[in-house]
């Protein structure tokens, strides 16, 4: 029984390791929707347009970590609504390439702020200039 278990464990070990998110630069690798190919200024209307499976999450956060729908009440809670100004607009993106290559981009402002790519380590080459 405790054979099983260890072996069990190991076995998932191995298999969710090898399919881990990677950070990556668009910029460096060869990622394409619908044969364009994505950079770091790509755009959200780009990625959802060519890409595949595509699933919009959409947050919107103030900078002091206040909610911007709190609701105006007595005391504090009026000294902590935040302006528009002080909010912050973050949409992440995950989507599948051209190669079936899972991606999650995280967008702020309409601009890309990270990347993310469900690859296998040995599978992701640089490109060379």
């Amino acid at each position: 029984m405790n054979k099983n278990i260890i072996t069990l464990a190991i076995l998932l070990c191995s298999t969710t390791s090898s399919y881990a998110m990677t950070v990556i630069d668009l910029d460096k690798h060869d990622f394409t929707c619908n044969q364009v190919r994505l950079t770091q200024k790509s755009s959200e209307s780009e990625i959802t347009d060519n890409c595949y499976n595509v699933k919009t999450y959409h947050r919107q956060n103030g900078i002091e970590g206040r909610n911007p729908a709190r609701l105006q009440g007595g005391g504090a809670d009026i000294t902590q609504i935040t302006t528009p100004g002080q909010e912050i607009v973050l949409d992440k993106i995950r989507f599948y390439d051209d190669n079936h290559r899972e991606l999650i981009c995280t967008f702020e402002y309409n601009m890309i702020k990270k990347c993310k790519a469900e690859i296998k380590k040995e599978q992701i080459p640089a490109k060379t200039e």
